[in-house]
């Protein structure tokens, strides 16, 4: 009987640590500046602030402004991370950082804001 019991103890361990390791895994980028639907006032000095944790795939984040080519960054390991936005015109724009492996395949690890220049 003790022998079940500490089974069904090693279970239910097992099931309450499980989710903290898998989330731990699963790589996140949280965008900090600017904030979404933020208001820039100019077109050129901005800067994109990011947290990055990779998941066990990842190795870099490619920075997307709208349909440019992407802003490739590999240190990722001492973040908050920080890049200089290239010069945007007056309007709406949409910045996502994504997660890609070494050989620049996304992960499906993003995250993404809008943001308005006047």
């Amino acid at each position: 009987m003790k022998q079940l019991i500490s089974l069904f103890f090693g279970f239910a361990l097992v099931a309450l640590v499980s989710p903290v390791f898998a989330a731990d895994s699963a790589g996140s980028i949280t965008i900090t500046s600017p904030v979404n639907d933020a208001v820039l006032q100019s077109a050129t000095g901005n800067k994109l602030e990011f947290n990055v944790h990779l998941s066990p795939n990842g190795n870099h984040v490619h920075v997307y402004v709208d349909d440019q080519d992407p802003i490739v960054f590999r240190d990722v390991s001492h973040c908050p991370c920080s890049i200089a936005l290239p010069k945007l015109s007056s309007g709406k724009h949409t910045i996502v950082v994504k997660e890609a492996t070494s050989s620049h395949a996304m992960t499906g690890v993003q995250s993404s804001v809008t943001a308005t220049v006047k």
